[in-house]
């Protein structure tokens, strides 16, 4: 088959336009070729290549190089599909296609909240000569479809009655082959929708015109005509936010699980939310104390926890036994962490006993065992050694101390069995959640999960691949409102360099695992892709640490600013001996109080300065290096946490990402406000009351007084003393008030809906924490007070919360 392309693009000096070309196996597999074009003005570029079909379908996108070295891509939802044949000749006739300001409606939550499934693939049959027209019109929604209308007999004369339909070609484009025999050299044509009502709506903006380039025989000519010139739908859900563990049914095991998470999606989908949020959910086995509560200190970015196996699913021979303590774990107030994962582990080592012969025989088993090789086989030998060893310290093992892949599987080999469980155990847990994540889709409700900013350093991750990450430096926060001396999250930091070599392939695999469950995700400190507060391991204290990147100052920097140089304000810069940053907790400490005024008030111009202006170019040109590798990794629907010391070039590269922002109200992101206008709350943004790292709207009421005063009276506009307890009824209002904001998604912890009821509500305020940043050994152990199904019995509750969602999901 021969291939024209032709593409407009204004090019840079030394840029160059490729077309990246890829044949598409029923397995998924892919062979890449890449083919460079020609231009004549550096704006239209061409190029025709012969070649061989693969196989019947091909996929390509245009990339822009320098030197060999893909500059720039295409935004990936925009690669392009046609039936390939040998006895063709195709003509390609192309825009360049960047993230679409509606770019939310391709996700797979917006397709779920939605209902949105049109299958596979479906190519349509080519002509002898043949025009071939794509378009994409991602949220169109049942009984809606697109049809094409033109000037002429053979493109319905412009009547809607004899429309052209095109046919679902996936979730979001639809394609219409047509033969050129009867159609003019040139002709006019444009895009509407049809409805099952028979109503029409036009695209708007002038016609379409056809290309000055004809089909001739066995040739065909391919309209790529990008998005249908329709205004995209504002679309708005409401969610919950609740931590796995923090579930409560009847019949779990002292902590939530898979099973109480299908409970949850059907009492969420019957009080009209399309969101369900969850916390991290990896494995933390590490010394099977409360420490390994903690769910952002995983041993493995892949490996789903033990804790959270319904064991109802995996019955014993003889369990009777079990069911009292199961029910004693359940009744307890709060996770008893301990007992629950040494009652867990007890019992699906019973289970890998009974019934290993039968299930590991399974095709789809060995099919998991195939498909997650590349981390699952790492996972198995690292938690038999963890074992064995006593310790996650891989640096005190005897054995494998340092990772080695063929060392690995000789290992596993030789302990078949016993390593075996662990791979067993990780697929009861793909079962359970695959099955929930289906169960949660079905009723149109999606999961969204947490991505951790860091990994811990007894991990499989840092074990395996530590060239991957500084493992000499520690991440964490500088000082904020969550803690006045900063966060040592203790999690080694990342080499960025290294991880850009394989196009951050790293991220792309995490994240692909990932949405298998999931529809949508919160990056955890998005700042960190920006710049991270990297502090050296031998420091305790977070106050010691500095930005990295960044762009130190050298002593004569600092004089010119009008002030000598005073070393014990700053820190040497990491990497650079003879340049320094700012020390962060400086202003107002002895040694800055001993300056002469005029140098006080110098180094507070450098320290704005430093902080807040001289790096915002620089990081968002890092960020964006980084961050679209994970963005168009896969189809989930990415949610940022930008919380904490900002800086101005955050929020730009986030709305051009597409990437939702998180807006609490009672931390504004306006300098010098006490309370964020929620009006004011941009579409492409989560809106939320607290998170999981703050007091409850109950707590928060109680803990601070004045605050709640003021938030009673400006926010609110009651006037009068606020009552020292937060009310059901002005808890509903401030609900309510999130809910009718701009946001895209609301999405409220579960305390907080259950804040609005006074029956309902945890009588002990205090109960509902979730964590103290500020104490780096909490413990993680909040329950729901009460069981799932109970609260689903209450449908005046449910039908209350109902009301209060049923926002305009698409206007």
């Amino acid at each position: 088959m021969t291939l024209h392309f032709s593409i407009e693009y204004r090019t840079e000096w030394g840029q160059n336009v490729e077309v990246e070309l890829r044949f598409l196996s029923h397995e998924g597999k892919a062979h890449c070729e890449r083919i460079p074009l020609e231009t004549d003005d550096g704006i239209v570029w061409k190029g025709v290549r012969t070649l061989r079909a693969r196989t019947r379908q091909c996929r390509y996108t245009y990339i822009i190089t320098r030197e060999a070295a893909v500059e720039r891509r295409e935004w990936s939802v925009a690669a392009r599909t046609f039936p390939a044949d040998d006895a063709r000749t195709y003509f390609f006739i192309d825009h360049w296609s960047d993230r679409p300001a509606s770019s939310h409606c391709y996700s797979k939550a917006f397709r779920t909240a939605f209902g949105i499934d049109r299958g596979q693939l479906n190519l349509p049959a080519l002509f002898p000569r043949t025009y071939l027209f794509r378009i994409r019109a991602p949220w169109l929604r049942e009984g809606e479809r697109v049809a094409l209308l033109g000037e002429g007999p053979s493109l319905g004369s412009w009547d809607p009655a004899r429309a052209l339909p095109l046919a679902p070609s996936g979730p979001h484009e639809w394609l219409l082959s047509i033969s050129a025999d009867g159609l003019p050299q040139a002709f006019q044509y444009k895009y509407v929708v049809l409805r099952e009502d028979r109503s029409v709506t036009w695209e708007e903006g002038d016609n379409r015109v056809s290309p000055p380039i004809v089909p001739d025989q066995n040739s065909v000519v391919v309209l790529s005509d990008g998005e249908i010139r329709l205004d995209a739908p504002r679309w708005q859900a409401a969610g919950v936010v609740v931590p796995l563990f923090s579930l409560r049914s009847e019949g779990s095991q002292g902590v939530g699980d898979m099973g109480d998470l299908k409970e949850m999606v059907e009492w969420a989908a019957r009080a009209g939310m399309h969101a369900v949020q969850l916390l991290p959910i990896h494995d933390t086995t590490q010394w099977r104390t409360p420490q390994d509560s903690y769910p952002y200190s995983a041993i493995s970015v892949h490996a789903l926890h033990p804790i959270y196996a319904d064991l109802r699913q995996l019955p014993l021979r003889d369990g009777e036994a079990e069911n009292v303590l199961w029910q004693e774990l359940n009744a307890k107030p709060a996770l008893d962490y301990v007992e629950v994962i040494k009652m867990k582990e007890r019992h699906l080592r019973l289970y890998y006993d009974e019934q290993r012969r039968t299930i590991c025989r399974r095709a789809d088993y060995q099919d998991f065992l195939a498909e997650n090789a590349d981390w699952l086989l790492p996972y198995q030998v690292f938690c038999h050694l963890r074992d064995t060893f006593g310790t996650p310290h891989f640096s005190g093992w005897s054995e494998l101390s340092v990772y080695s892949q063929e060392a690995a599987t000789r290992y596993a080999a030789r302990h078949c069995r016993e390593v075996g469980y662990y791979a067993f155990v990780q697929y009861l847990l793909h079962r359970q959640l695959a099955d929930a994540s289906d169960h949660a889709r079905r009723l149109r409700v999606f999961l969204k999960g947490d991505l951790p900013i860091g990994i811990s350093p007894v991990s499989v991750e840092a074990w395996q691949e530590p060239h991957l990450f500084h493992m000499d430096s520690s991440a964490g926060a500088p000082p904020d409102d969550f803690s006045h001396t900063g966060q040592n999250w203790g999690f080694p930091t990342y080499n960025w360099e290294r991880m850009a070599a394989d196009g951050y392939s790293w991220w792309r695999r995490r994240l692909s695992h990932m949405s298998r469950y999931f529809s949508a995700y919160r990056i955890d400190h998005i700042l960190g892709f920006f710049r991270i507060w990297q502090i050296p391991r031998t420091c305790s204290t977070a106050l010691d640490g500095q930005f990295s990147p960044c762009l130190p100052l050298t002593v004569e920097e600092i004089e010119s600013w009008g002030m000598r140089f005073h070393e014990e304000l700053f820190l040497r810069a990491q990497g650079d001996g003879n340049a320094y940053s700012p020390r962060i907790d400086v202003i107002g400490s002895e040694a800055w109080r001993s300056l002469p005024k005029p140098e006080q008030d110098a180094f507070i111009r450098l320290y704005d300065d430093f902080f807040y202006r001289r790096h915002n170019d620089f990081w968002a040109v890092g960020a964006m290096q980084k961050l679209p590798a994970l963005v168009d990794a896969t189809d989930m629907l990415v949610c940022g946490e930008d919380l904490g010391m900002v800086p101005l070039c955050v929020g730009p590269v986030m709305k051009q990402l597409g990437i939702l922002s998180l807006e609490i109200q009672t931390m504004p992101k306006a300098y010098g406000v006490p309370f964020a206008n929620l009006a004011d709350n941009p579409y492409q943004s989560v809106a939320t009351i607290f998170t999981h790292d703050m007091p409850t709207l109950r707590l928060w009421w109680k803990e601070t007084p004045e605050r709640a005063q003021l938030y009673y009276k400006t926010v609110l506009g009651h006037d009068g003393k606020a009552s020292r307890e937060l009310t059901p009824k002005l808890a509903e209002e401030v609900v309510a008030r999130h809910l009718d904001c701009p946001s895209m998604l609301c999405l409220i912890s579960l305390q907080d809906w259950l804040a609005i009821d006074a029956k309902l509500r945890n009588p002990h305020a205090e109960e509902e924490r979730i964590n103290v940043p500020a104490n780096p050994r909490h413990y993680w152990r909040y329950r729901m007070h009460l069981t799932i199904s109970r609260l689903a019995e209450e449908e005046g509750f449910t039908d209350r919360i109902r009301s209060l969602t049923q926002r305009q999901t698409m206007s």
